[in-house]
């Protein structure tokens, strides 16, 4: 099937509580007026042959019934929360980028990966009220009442000297790979309410409590092993209620190291299956932060959403990369590019092409690495990734030649919500 007909057929388809340790915000929703330019720093106007674009060539409109759910890596980090803050309050540009893009496909649940966040949530606050509530370019702004956040395991002092070095402290002695704690985070946005006295965190799971782990008996020493969690970023599992009935959002992220060398492969792989015996019901040995201990109850509708393993490329050496999208538990929808200009026609299509690819990597092949995977009882009416082409509709904002263009796409999935 050509990505026109399978674009075709996806349109016929188609507040803290700091003691829990997470940050729950409940914002009044008012948006502000479509405004272009409410602060200095925004990106270039589109000219009028912008204006002129036809959005259906890039976007598809959902059923009114469906519930879109999407994520994205969206790389807002910064030196520090402070430094992070400062630079959205001032009026950042790619965050802009980001939230136009969110607001071209408009879903109803976002989750942001690669977001650096603070203990008080000013980050997630200020992102919601300052850029996806108010109109990007002309864009219809979003009303997400309803936002969560809570600690990352990325940048986490261990206190341990993990890496050998000699001395406690530094990247190399975290639990998760960040410059500072919650480096690499991730939010939650939605329009339905979050059940959060039912919302799961497992932060600090320890790696030496999964049975069979990978752990090298004389790599870590018997403190370390007492220490070190399993998750490097995110696994969260925030119920929320639409129309009366719950989904189960679980979020995953995990923490890269930026050079490849570092990568713990052995830990990715336990990380990955850590979130695959969660959902499938075989983890009957986790617990969460609360204590609670179990997996995801079997039957229960649930959406897997972020980054929950290493892209390809990155982790090619791991032979088990697809276990999760191979899980009987999961749907792989195999979301690709919405657009009239087929991927394998495009400037650096030479070095191979995946229509489901959602990174952009430079002089290389693009990869898969971001995930919106529905459990098996879901519904499925559409998936797609936001990839338009040149001269296509939204094109600036994932143009790799753009200073402001974040490297990964938003991916969305429309689902039946009874």
């Amino acid at each position: 099937m050509s990505a026109a007909q399978r674009k075709e057929a996806c349109r016929s388809g188609i507040a803290a509580v700091a003691a829990a340790g997470f940050v729950l915000l409940s914002t009044s929703g008012a948006q502000a007026a479509a405004s272009d330019y409410p602060t200095p720093g925004q990106p270039v106007a589109p000219g009028e042959a912008a204006k002129d674009l036809d959005p259906a060539s890039t976007t598809v409109e959902k059923d009114e019934d469906d519930l879109r759910v999407a994520t994205m890596s969206a790389d807002l980090t910064g030196a520090s929360t402070e430094q992070v803050l400062a630079d959205l309050r001032d009026g950042l540009p790619e965050a802009r980028t980001v939230a136009e893009t969110v607001q071209i496909n408009a879903p109803e649940v976002l989750v942001l990966t690669g977001v650096s966040t603070d203990e008080y949530g000013e980050i997630a606050e200020t992102l919601n009220e300052d850029y996806l509530s108010v109109g990007q370019n002309g864009q219809e702004p979003l009303d997400y009442p309803h936002v969560f956040t809570a600690e990352t395991n990325s940048g986490m002092d261990s206190g341990a000297d993990l890496d050998g070095d000699g001395v406690i402290g530094g990247p190399g002695d975290t639990i998760g790979y960040g410059e500072y704690p919650g480096h690499y985070g991730t939010v939650i946005f939605s329009k339905h309410p979050i059940e959060e006295d039912q919302v799961r965190t497992f932060q600090e799971f320890l790696w030496d409590d999964m049975p069979e782990n990978s752990m090298e008996e004389d790599e870590f020493s018997e403190l370390e092993r007492s220490i070190l969690r399993l998750s490097t970023g995110t696994l969260w599992d925030v119920p929320i209620r639409v129309d009366g009935e719950h989904v189960h959002l679980v979020a995953s992220s995990v923490a890269l190291p930026e050079d490849r060398e570092d990568l713990d492969t052995a830990r990715g792989g336990d990380e990955r299956r850590m979130v695959e015996d969660f959902v499938s019901g075989n983890g009957w040995y986790l617990y969460d932060d609360e204590g609670q201990q179990g997996p995801l109850i079997p039957g229960t509708r649930f959406v897997l959403l972020g980054q929950p393993m290493s892209p390809h490329g990155l982790e090619d050496e791991v032979e088990d990369l697809n276990s999760l999208l191979s899980s009987y538990v999961l749907q792989d929808t195999e979301p690709a590019a919405v657009t009239d200009q087929p991927v394998d026609e495009r400037v650096g299509a030479e070095h191979g092409t995946d229509e489901s690819a959602t990174r952009a990597v430079p002089s290389g092949t693009d990869v898969r690495a971001s995930y919106v995977l529905p459990g098996a009882m879901m519904d499925v009416s559409g998936s797609g990734v936001f990839w338009p082409g040149e001269g296509e509709y939204g094109y600036e904002l994932v143009d790799p030649e753009s200073p402001h263009a974040p490297e990964d796409r938003l991916i969305w999935l429309d689902v039946g919500t009874l």
